[in-house]
């Protein structure tokens, strides 16, 4: 950075490319053969630049990117045309037919917004359901699997939604605190149980994800299709 710079910020942040080559590649070796890299960019790529991130992640092979909204989407969608893009939280019901029209994976969190999104959806718009295991954000949640199932099964009868996945947020994957482990241990049975018994009424998803960036290292499941590093 040249000198006339520093002296003006306090603080300012230098991207070596080939350390995130090194990184990339360190993950990839511990994930399972089917699980794919989905490279988490929401917030500028965490404030490293989502177009230097986005772009070096394709060449790179990297086809999946997950972000927060859809400006964060459409952003990503200039620097990478035919990449899979997964909007993780709301997106207005309004905006549907944007996300139809760029070809971008909304995250549906509650029955109320799927309907929403059929009502203003003019063509099929992609969908990942969420389920909320113990985060306590957003996502359906039940009390057994049986009542998880009944609380989704509505979704598939909206001709206008294309549901292609189901995914949990981990909320203590990077302990190592017996309770903790034990935890996200009940959090990974309980989306893959919801999984197979979607498919057990004729629901058989694309996708599966669950893994942040410490389950993906310290706990990587094969049942997983896609592992969600950030």
């Amino acid at each position: 950075m040249e000198l006339q710079q520093r002296l003006r910020y306090r603080a300012w942040a230098e991207i070596d490319l080939a350390a995130l080559a090194h990184n990339l590649q360190a993950v990839q070796e511990i994930l399972p053969p089917k699980t794919q890299y989905m490279a988490v960019v929401k917030a500028n790529a965490y404030g490293h630049g989502d177009e230097l991130i986005c772009q070096k992640l394709w060449e790179l092979g990297v086809r999946w990117f997950a972000v927060s909204n859809l400006d964060e989407a459409l952003a990503v969608r200039q620097y990478c045309p035919y990449s899979e893009i997964f909007i993780l939280g709301y997106t207005p019901p309004e905006l549907a037919p944007e996300l139809a029209r760029n070809n971008i994976i909304q995250g549906v969190l509650s029955l109320e917004h799927a309907c929403q999104l059929q009502q203003f959806a003019q063509q099929p718009v992609r969908c990942h359901i969420k389920l909320d295991t113990g985060m306590g954000r957003v996502g359906f949640r039940g009390e057994t699997t049986e009542e998880q199932v009944s609380q989704l099964l509505p979704l598939f009868e909206l001709d206008r939604l294309s549901i292609e996945g189901l995914y949990t947020h981990f909320s203590v994957a990077d302990s190592l605190e017996p309770a903790d482990i034990a935890y996200t241990q009940a959090q990974e049975n309980e989306i893959i149980q919801v999984y197979d018994a979607l498919a057990a009424h004729g629901h058989r998803l694309k996708h599966l994800h669950f893994m942040n960036s410490a389950a993906s290292v310290t706990r990587p499941n094969p049942r997983a299709t896609l592992a969600r590093v950030g």
